[in-house]
């Protein structure tokens, strides 16, 4: 059996590589990187299907790959629109948001592999589960804190 490679790339190339697919009308997999979206997608171990998408999906609730203000990449939720002022928040954040724009959005998550299942992101348990999760924001300390006990998982 041959064994598995894993190659390793510079976010700000492989990023910019899965914005320009995705702008060809192609979707792209990712693993998940880092803990800003615990407990729902923990890293290394779940993976999101990004695709293209049209102004009216980029609303609150819709988990986007997008370059905020500082010029930073995250693939956050958006929790807030006004115009073309985006406000993103992590799941895994029990506070401080990003800002971005339509055009600084590279692609709309529409599929979640979570444990090996996939969940996409217009069905009807992801939209429950999500909008559970936004609507608890003010008790994410307690239940994340939580988490990050059980799991040894570092805050950001």
């Amino acid at each position: 059996m041959k064994e598995k490679r894993t190659i390793s790339i510079p976010n700000e190339i492989l990023l910019q590589e899965t914005a320009q697919l995705i702008g060809e009308g192609h979707t792209v997999t990712h693993t998940v990187r880092g803990n800003s979206m615990n407990p729902f997608l923990v890293d290394r171990r779940d993976q999101v299907v990004l695709a293209g998408f049209t102004d009216e999906q980029l609303c609150p609730g819709a988990f986007v790959l997008a370059r905020d203000t500082h010029g930073r990449i995250v693939l956050h939720r958006i929790i807030a629109r006004q115009g073309d002022k985006i406000t993103l928040m992590g799941d895994g954040n029990i506070a401080g948001t990003e800002q971005t724009s339509p055009e600084n959005v590279m692609g709309l998550v529409i599929q979640v592999i979570r444990k090996g299942k996939r969940y996409r992101c217009d069905g009807r348990t992801w939209r429950v589960y999500s909008r559970i999760w936004v609507s608890i924001c003010p008790v994410r300390r307690i239940l994340l804190g939580g988490w990050r006990r059980i799991f040894k998982i570092h805050a950001i």
